[in-house]
């Protein structure tokens, strides 16, 4: 596979970042881990995105009137999904995550946990949701099967909440997260996109949500994926060196954690006596591709290889055709040698379209 022209590669440099001598230390003990991301035995991820729509309209991801949503004839349906994680599984991919758009959104996705959880093999199953319906599902959900949920919260007031998703409550969100922690879905992630206009002045006040609480509140650089590179422009990208020194700048130095649950691509940190962690997910200012260890699954049966690149191949005629368990197998070894060397600096398709 040939490497693609500079032009098309080049990512943005902010303060050196890209060259951080422990982000590429991190990637490099992590490389030696895996069989390389274009090796099928690489992969230990599968996220399952159930639906592209969304009960939100953040500014930064989505116009205010919504997108053109999948025709619900075009989804997979459970049985489907179910048919494509036992190949997963065979093929040593044990770990779920269910996503959207607003998973919840999905009628019965619990039912879709139960039968995850049922397949012999299936390793750790997670969601990640907005938090708007969660404090009613979360029994349910964890009943069906899931043991982690991460959260996207951009903001602590109330006031941005309102402004950035257009339409959401931030109440109902931190009424989902106690739901959930209620239930045992724990330790709790919480997602933080940071923007420069947006909420960049809340870092600190968000790493102190781990002093207290053994949760993960992971800072995630903004990336311009499909619509969302004319909805937010250049100006608004943070970069993960800026945000650290804003932490460490209220809270003092960080120190490096380790792994811990989970299987992604956050790099993780501890404030002195806190009890959870503080991620940074930097796809931009220091991308971690040659690490990567997951696919995802669109909601009408892509198996994407790249968040940003794409490298598709499609699932459904398989799954609705007359089944047959090689040439699915033969899907997924044929789409993670599509991964690229590095992704490019924008996506070619929405975030709730691929799986966010």
């Amino acid at each position: 596979m040939s490497a693609k022209p500079a032009s098309q590669r080049s990512l943005p440099v902010v303060d050196g970042s890209v060259a951080d001598a422990a982000v590429a230390a991190e990637a490099g003990r992590l490389a030696d881990q895996a069989a390389g991301p274009r090796d099928i035995a690489a992969v230990r991820t599968l996220r399952v995105s159930v639906t592209d729509r969304c009960n939100l309209r953040c500014t930064y991801c989505m116009p205010a009137e919504g997108m053109k949503w999948i025709p619900k004839g075009d989804l997979l349906d459970f049985e489907e999904i179910t048919r494509i994680a036992r190949t997963a599984i065979d093929l040593g991919i044990t770990n779920f995550k269910i996503t959207g758009g607003e998973p919840l959104l999905r009628q019965q996705v619990e039912d879709l946990v139960a039968m995850l959880r049922a397949l012999p093999g299936c390793g750790e199953l997670s969601l990640t949701t907005n938090g708007i319906l969660l404090a009613e599902r979360a029994a349910g959900l964890r009943a069906a099967g899931i043991e982690r949920v991460t959260v996207s919260l951009d903001t602590l007031r109330a006031d941005r909440f309102r402004a950035l998703t257009r339409t959401g409550h931030i109440e109902r969100v931190w009424e989902g997260i106690a739901a959930a922690e209620a239930a045992g879905m724990t330790p709790l992630k919480i997602n933080v996109v940071v923007l420069r206009d947006g909420n960049v002045d809340e870092v600190a006040a968000f790493a102190d949500l781990t002093r207290e609480h053994k949760r993960d509140v992971r800072f995630i650089e903004f990336m311009p994926l499909g619509q969302s590179k004319a909805l937010t422009g250049a100006d608004q990208f943070v970069p993960y060196a800026e945000i650290r020194g804003a932490i460490e700048a209220v809270h003092g130095p960080l120190v490096e954690a380790g792994r811990g649950v989970g299987h992604g691509p956050a790099r993780h940190f501890r404030m002195a006596g806190a009890r959870g962690r503080i991620g940074f997910i930097h796809a931009m200012s220091a991308p971690f591709c040659s690490t990567c260890n997951r696919l995802r699954l669109t909601p009408e049966g892509q198996l994407r290889s790249c968040l940003f690149d794409g490298g598709e191949v499609d699932l459904r005629p398989l799954v609705r055709g007359s089944l047959r368990a090689d040439a699915l197998r033969q899907a997924f070894v044929d789409c993670v040698r599509l991964k690229p060397d590095r992704h490019q600096m924008y996506g070619n398709r929405q975030m709730s379209q691929i799986g966010g």
